[in-house]
């Protein structure tokens, strides 16, 4: 062993130790990509179990052939490492690809490519239909959230639903996922339950026990357990703590809150977790476009504004409500789970522990989170030159996810080792198993108007831009846009 490794190692005992006492945390900016930073508190081996898993009809395959695979470069350390390290989550990524790459006979040659929420995105979806048409399609393609949706609607996707590996049963694949987006036997493009990039965007709320005991507050893990954690009941919670502490009259970093949150992105997890969708299924399994309905969503709208126009709640400031929480200048902050390891690396202490997002009413069956931007979705370009070893790799990438990446990221560097309250891990695997996806959110890029960008702006100016004079200026061209989109699937 290396003699940095060997300190390392050391080092990381002896943090460990010291994190029993006190959890880091801190927050990271609204949408920032961390999938290529090297996380310091993932450097140690990690603890062999033996786990029975479910199998996955991948055994006694040798395709023995190379296949192309792209990914978003902004992504790509979410997907695939090119060598091993001290970095234990690095490693599984790494290790996952070797064994994917040994079980079914294939040498991988991954592609980074610019496929991301920029003005080159219509070059990549060129790209894409340009290698399609000329028989030179790649194999699969891992990419940012919301580029798949584009592609499908564009029709340059294949369908995953009736192919000869991918078992969407299988607990690799979100259920709630395979709920939404499988519409009369088509299914575009999978998420994985257990990569890195689905685990480490997970949302959830995060307190500061120190200002919870400092504040003589109930504890938001009582709350869960005895069914109250509701939207209202949390801002009953900090009700009459906010202070405009350097006395300017606005809200910023400086002041101090009950409650902080993001903005665009993660207007979306109050509005998900609080039992709303832009659309979903009703009872005959026919998808209903619930957005375009004014009382349903004014009815969220209403509620939301009443909570954040308070001096309690601080909305709005890309960066500023990290700041706040990081400052100890709030109790509560909704956040995405990599707050946790992107804390420690930047050396941040804190006594802390995290609940699901809060329900709407306590009559709501069950706490919901969705998965923040800039994690994966997998799709198969059409004329992929073959679809049993593109649904075989999708199947190999999902379950080898499953039994390698996270029992080291979840259950291994965020339970245990950082969660030494057991009620907090209690809460990780409340908040795993709640994850909820939307069609209209997947096939945001595919609409004429980006959803959760109309939801922000009405919100961020309520009585300049309020909801049904906002949603008149676009329903035709929304509506049109979301049956456009249902006809892939027809």
């Amino acid at each position: 062993m290396k003699k940095t490794a060997l300190l390392t190692r050391l080092l990381c005992v002896l943090l460990a130790l010291v994190m029993l006492a006190t959890m880091a945390v801190s927050c990271s900016t609204e949408e920032a990509d961390t999938s290529n930073e090297t996380n310091a508190v993932d450097t140690t081996d990690p603890v062999e179990e033996e786990t029975e898993f479910p199998e996955d009809g991948l055994d006694g395959i040798n395709f023995g052939e190379s296949v192309r695979i792209v990914v978003s470069e902004t992504q790509k350390g979410q997907v695939y490492q090119e060598e091993e390290t001290d970095n234990v989550i690095n490693n599984a990524i790494f290790k996952r690809g070797i064994t994917v790459e040994e079980r079914l006979g294939l040498e991988i040659t991954w592609l980074p490519m610019d496929a991301t929420w920029n003005n080159n995105r219509e070059i990549f979806f060129q790209h894409i239909q340009t290698t399609s048409e000329t028989g030179q399609a790649y194999d699969a393609l891992c990419l940012y959230n919301l580029m798949p949706g584009a592609l499908a609607a564009k029709g340059l996707l294949e369908n995953l639903a009736d192919t000869t590996y991918i078992d969407l049963t299988a607990p690799w694949w979100p259920e709630d996922l395979v709920n939404q987006v499988l519409i009369n036997d088509m299914l575009y493009s999978l998420v994985e339950s257990s990569s890195k990039g689905t685990l480490m965007n997970i949302h959830g709320v995060f307190f500061n026990n120190k200002l919870i005991d400092s504040y003589n507050l109930k504890s938001p893990y009582d709350m869960v357990a005895a069914n109250e954690w509701t939207f209202e009941n949390m801002i009953a919670l900090v009700k009459g703590v906010g202070s405009d502490l350097n006395e300017n009259g606005t809200k910023d970093k400086d002041d101090f809150f009950g409650v902080v949150t993001g903005t665009e992105a993660k207007l979306e997890t109050w509005f998900f977790g609080m039992g709303y969708k832009y659309a979903t299924k009703n009872e005959a399994g026919e998808l209903e476009f619930l957005m375009k309905d004014s009382t349903y969503m004014l009815s969220w709208i209403d509620e939301f504004v009443n909570a954040s126009d308070s001096k309690d709640f601080w909305l709005w400031d890309k960066e500023g409500h990290t700041k706040a929480f990081f400052n100890e200048h709030a109790i509560l902050y909704m956040s995405a789970i990599r707050l946790v390891d992107n804390g420690v690396r930047e050396g941040i202490e804190m006594d802390y522990g995290i609940v699901p997002v809060p329900k709407k009413d306590v009559s709501q069956p069950k706490y919901i989170t969705n998965v923040a931007n800039s994690h994966d979705m997998w799709c198969v370009p059409l004329d992929a030159k073959d679809m049993d070893v593109s649904s075989a790799i999708l199947e190999c990438m999902a379950s080898e996810s499953y039994r390698q990446i996270a029992p080291v990221y979840f259950d291994q560097c965020i339970k245990l080792r950082f969660a030494p309250d057991e009620r907090l891990a209690e809460m990780y695997d409340l908040i795993r198993d709640s994850i909820v996806f939307d069609f209209c959110a997947i096939y945001s890029f595919a609409l004429p108007k980006v959803p959760r960008t109309v939801l922000h702006a009405t919100l961020k100016n309520p009585t300049g831009l309020p909801w049904t004079s906002e949603w008149a200026k676009i329903e035709s061209s929304m509506v049109g846009g979301f049956e456009t989109i249902l006809e892939l699937y027809r």
